[in-house]
């Protein structure tokens, strides 16, 4: 095995390789012995793992009063809409 494919594996079956389909179990974890890549891949999925699974993130609630707020206080100039081409 090589590491796209073990990246490839890891991507449709998820970081616990004892899930992983048994005629390539073996091959990945002699991979993961072996390749400084592979282990990184891994790492990084199961961070991206433990990521999903954390508490949201949550915003304050008066973050979206403050920030339009801002934005009525800035002198920034709106933008024109664009004009349609002549049509020849």
């Amino acid at each position: 095995m090589d590491v796209p494919e073990f990246e490839d594996l890891l991507g449709r079956h998820g970081e616990d390789v004892s899930t992983w389909p048994d005629n390539r179990r073996d091959a990945a974890l002699a991979l993961l012995r072996t390749s400084e890549q592979a282990r990184a891949a891994m790492a990084e999925a199961q961070l991206l793992r433990r990521a999903l699974l954390s508490d949201a993130v949550r915003a304050p609630p008066d973050l979206v009063d403050r920030i339009m707020q801002k934005a009525r206080q800035s002198d920034v100039v709106p933008a024109k809409p664009a004009t349609e081409p002549d049509s020849k």
